[in-house]
């Protein structure tokens, strides 16, 4: 099988005009994915995240991917209890069965609940240049500590 390029566009719900366009090889993991939404929109990698295939947020039924860490975490209180646990996200592209036009959703920090919404928005042969890359990059990302960004400037 010839190895493929995903590109995604991703907006940032809530910040209207702020999108980034990334490109992922196939034998890539959503957790590549995840290192070039952390570099794309410049926030720190310190917080859990998922993303749901479905392309709804918060979606029980199964199409949850997330941070390797989080998903091998016991589940002594039943917090899966309604639904299937998530699976990790260091699964490859190639596995996932996506096809162009698909919504991803992602969310990084489950406190503060950065949401992007994800579109495949191209598949092409891999051209043998480094990936990820961003390709495309509209609009100034909000900090992602908007709180202690400011404290810092009154100091």
């Amino acid at each position: 099988m010839s190895k493929l390029v995903f590109q995604f566009d991703a907006d940032l719900v809530g910040f209207p005009g702020v999108r980034r366009t990334i490109a992922v090889r196939s034998g890539q993991t959503l957790l590549d994915l995840h290192d070039a939404l952390q570099a794309a929109f410049e926030w720190d990698d310190d917080h859990l995240y998922s993303f749901w295939l479905s392309g709804e947020f918060w979606e029980s039924d199964g199409s949850e991917y997330t941070h390797p860490f989080h998903a091998a975490l016991p589940d002594p209180l039943g917090v899966f209890a309604t639904g299937p646990a998530p699976k990790s996200a260091d699964v490859r592209l190639d596995r996932l069965r996506l096809a162009k036009g698909q919504r991803i959703a992602y969310v990084f920090d489950f406190g503060d609940e950065w949401r992007v919404l994800l579109r495949l928005s191209a598949i092409t042969a891999d051209d043998g240049r480094a990936y990820p890359v961003l390709r495309e990059s509209a609009g100034d990302a909000p900090p992602q500590y908007p709180e202690y960004d400011t404290e810092e400037d009154a100091a």
